[in-house]
């Protein structure tokens, strides 16, 4: 009986009430997580998706899916979800740099895809080209020799060196005999000023494109060290003509209007969210 009297004495404590109402809880939750598990736990391959994958599949091989093609393409497909499931329960996808990237590149993809240009008549073709024919333009072209001082080799005293190579080169010892053995070519044919800053860097390129041709030139810096150079031939620039390149320059057309459509709709879509940035200059 006294058993009896404490635990009605106990039940009617609000304190025991809130025990039993929290243990309560906690179970409901326990039951509910297993039950979401579970359901979490199964993959549907519905008849609607099979056929999006089966598409998507025969875009790709050019013919349709036989039954051991179907049967890949369901593996896949499975072993893509329970990646992605096992991700999101292990909370990979919270603010994840890559995916957040990978979604903005599926969506720019879309953007792309909608912003493709109807072809052009001749007459629009033509005045875009003239608006743009330095685009397709054959750039000048230029040969050299160069005689190569390494800084590695002659450290403070490169400077004293390359003068001393020069004066040797411009008196008509042969070239082939000065200098230092280069990683590279030391004669290069025919090349644009864009594969010479390749080759060298900008700063060389730019130099050796000034020279006039038939004369050893000053010391010239690259990435490499020193370098003494002779231009041997130079071809002018020559420009495009039309109607031979018409195929190229419709592509470029179709290219330049797409990338205009794609900027102005991903214009339209910033243009609908506030940009707000925190912890700017002066805050």
């Amino acid at each position: 009986m006294k058993a009896i009297t404490i635990l009605k004495k106990a039940f009617r404590d609000p304190i025991t009430h809130f025990v039993l109402i929290g243990l309560a809880l906690v179970a409901i939750n326990h039951i509910w997580s297993n039950y979401q598990g579970e359901q979490g736990r199964t993959i549907t391959v519905s008849a609607a998706e099979m056929d999006r994958l089966s598409a998507l599949w025969a875009n790709t091989a050019g013919r349709l899916p036989t039954g051991e093609d179907r049967q890949q393409i369901i593996d896949q497909y499975v072993q893509q979800q329970v990646l992605v499931r096992e991700a999101e329960r292990l909370g990979l996808g919270d603010e994840d740099t890559i995916i957040q990237r990978r979604l903005a590149q599926k969506m720019d993809f879309l953007v792309s895809g909608e912003s493709k240009a109807a072809n052009p008549s001749d007459a629009e073709l033509k005045t875009w080209f003239e608006q743009n024919r330095d685009k397709f333009a054959a750039p000048e072209r230029r040969s050299f020799v160069h005689i190569y001082l390494s800084p590695e080799k002659h450290g403070g005293a490169i400077e004293a060196v390359a003068a001393s190579a020069l004066n040797a080169a411009k008196s008509g010892a042969d070239w082939k005999g000065l200098g230092d053995p280069f990683i590279q070519k030391r004669s290069y044919a025919a090349l644009p000023e864009s594969e010479v800053t390749r080759l060298f860097g900008p700063d060389f390129a730019s130099a050796i494109f000034k020279l006039e041709a038939a004369q050893w030139s000053p010391p010239i810096g690259s990435a490499f060290g020193l370098h003494l150079v002779r231009i041997e031939t130079i071809d002018s620039a020559a420009e495009a003509n039309f109607e031979p390149i018409k195929a190229e320059v419709a592509a470029a057309w179709q290219e330049d209007q797409s990338s205009k459509a794609k900027q102005a709709a991903l214009q339209e879509l910033v243009s609908g969210y506030d940009v707000v940035i925190e912890g700017g200059k002066g805050e």
